[in-house]
């Protein structure tokens, strides 16, 4: 198996563990960065687009948690990123945002450079 199946199933657990303990309205926005970083990582590696669980929780905090206007603006970003045909051809002011909001939050990413 490729490595980036390995990582693009990885994220996947991830965001389905992560899902298991919480109902939607449970959703926070520490559950954005600990599901989407690690999405963004397998996604861009994988050259894929992410995992639909994935997706789908960015959208559930964005939407129910009342997120921060800076972190309503990483949610957007990353939810682009994941559902793009070509997730590592994002502006150089989107791939800035998001890995400094990942960074910030204990997920410093490997492949969005």
């Amino acid at each position: 198996m490729s490595g980036t199946k390995i990582v693009t199933m990885a994220a996947g657990a991830i965001a389905l563990v992560a899902l298991s303990g919480c109902s939607q309205t449970d959703l926070t926005t520490e559950d954005a960065y600990k599901i989407g970083c690690p999405a963004i990582d397998a996604t861009v590696a994988s050259g894929a687009v992410a995992n639909e669980v994935a997706v789908t929780t960015l959208k559930e905090v964005r939407d129910r948690s009342h997120p921060s206007k800076d972190t309503k603006k990483w949610l957007n970003a990353a939810i682009n990123v994941l559902t793009s045909k070509h997730p590592n051809r994002v502006s150089h002011q989107t791939k800035k945002m998001i890995i400094k909001g990942c960074k910030e939050n204990g997920y410093p990413l490997q492949n969005l450079h």
